[in-house]
């Protein structure tokens, strides 16, 4: 279900290799869902549709379309740029797979504060955005293929480029807290999540 008023697309960036961690880390299991469910839940509640980027299709139990990147090896920029291509609405929320803190409240804030800029990041105190968590306009597709062309496939060097916003979270909300943006990378980021997370075998 999409926000009122905004129709969006939800990218989940699913395409790693999960080389540090050892294995498909999206399959590992938090209480009773698999880790990449989290974030992709906030999309299908935010979203009227859903790009999975990966090209593993059978690593994930969900009936979305996944796209596979057309230039590999490039990292989360290849898998931006691959499914803001096959989008069909100027509106993207991206998030990445592993992040299983980012909340509902986080979301309803960048749809709010949206002020129709290119690229919309989060960033907590520190001042570093999230480039794998936030809004994009589907014509920053064009700024990512000049990137890709000169080799340069860091994903924070589009903000230059484009007409983009850094949101600063303040510490007064409820909901923000440090490890709001966790990446689940390696083994010991498991220990990072509060109390209460039940970590199991992984799932096939």
């Amino acid at each position: 279900m999409s926000a009122p008023g905004i129709k969006l697309t939800g990218i989940l960036l699913a395409g790693g290799k999960s080389k540090r961690f050892g294995r498909e880390k999206g399959n590992i299991r938090l209480n009773n869902k698999r880790l990449y469910e989290y974030p992709l839940s906030l999309l299908e509640r935010s979203c009227e549709k859903v790009l999975i980027s990966t090209c593993q299709q059978k690593t994930f139990k969900a009936e979305h379309q996944c796209v596979c990147d057309e230039i590999k090896g490039i990292g989360p920029m290849g898998g931006i740029y691959s499914c803001l291509k096959q989008s069909e609405t100027d509106l993207n929320l991206v998030l990445s797979y592993d992040m299983p803190l980012v909340n509902q409240e986080l979301i309803n804030y960048l749809l709010e504060e949206w002020k129709e800029e290119d690229v919309l990041l989060p960033a907590l105190a520190d001042g570093i955005a999230q480039p794998l968590c936030g809004i994009y306009r589907r014509q920053v597709v064009e700024v990512l293929e000049v990137l890709i062309a000169q080799k340069d496939y860091a994903v924070h060097k589009m903000l230059s480029s484009t007409s983009s916003r850094i949101l600063q979270i303040s510490e007064a909300f409820e909901w923000e807290f440090p490890d709001l943006f966790l990446n689940i990378n390696r083994e010991e980021d498991l220990r990072r999540l509060p109390p209460g997370f039940s970590i199991k075998a992984d799932e096939q």
